[in-house]
């Protein structure tokens, strides 16, 4: 029984360490923006293009924080998976259930700009055509043989 505990705190300092180094690195999907974030959020690089520039400081405050967003959640999620190789997948279960759904489990949703409200329109409902009557339902039914 010892040998196995050995590993399994052996397996447990190494994601230790794995964990305090890990980080992610994401484009954003227009292509204008590269973070590299650790699973806290910290941002360990940033790369901008120069034409997110021209479009303003709004536009380059959304792309980042976007992007941001995108590399942490890249990271927490490859934490999860080193969690689950290195202690088992019910301790990743036992782990979701305290931190919460794994991100791209829970609200994984790539970066799509909102719609204005007057391109919202809702979705266009075709006529149905009309049903025709099924005669052959009743002979199936009315076998008695078939009935058991």
């Amino acid at each position: 029984m010892a040998p196995v505990n050995e590993e399994r705190m052996r397996a447990t300092e190494q994601l230790r360490r794995d964990l305090a180094v890990l980080t992610a690195t994401v484009e954003h999907p227009n292509g204008l923006c590269t973070v590299t974030a650790s699973p806290a959020g910290e941002i360990r690089a940033l790369h901008l293009h120069p034409a997110l520039l021209r479009q303003g400081a709004q536009a380059v405050g959304q792309v980042v924080t976007e992007t941001v967003r995108l590399a942490t959640n890249a990271a927490v999620q490859t934490s999860f998976n080193k969690t689950a190789l290195a202690l088992g997948d019910g301790m990743a279960i036992d782990v979701e259930s305290i931190a919460g759904d794994s991100p791209f489990r829970s609200t994984w949703n790539p970066v799509v700009p909102p719609k204005p409200p007057a391109e919202q329109a809702p979705p266009e409902r075709r006529p149905r055509s009309p049903r025709v009557a099924d005669t052959d339902d009743d002979a199936f039914f009315d076998n008695p043989s078939w009935l058991r």
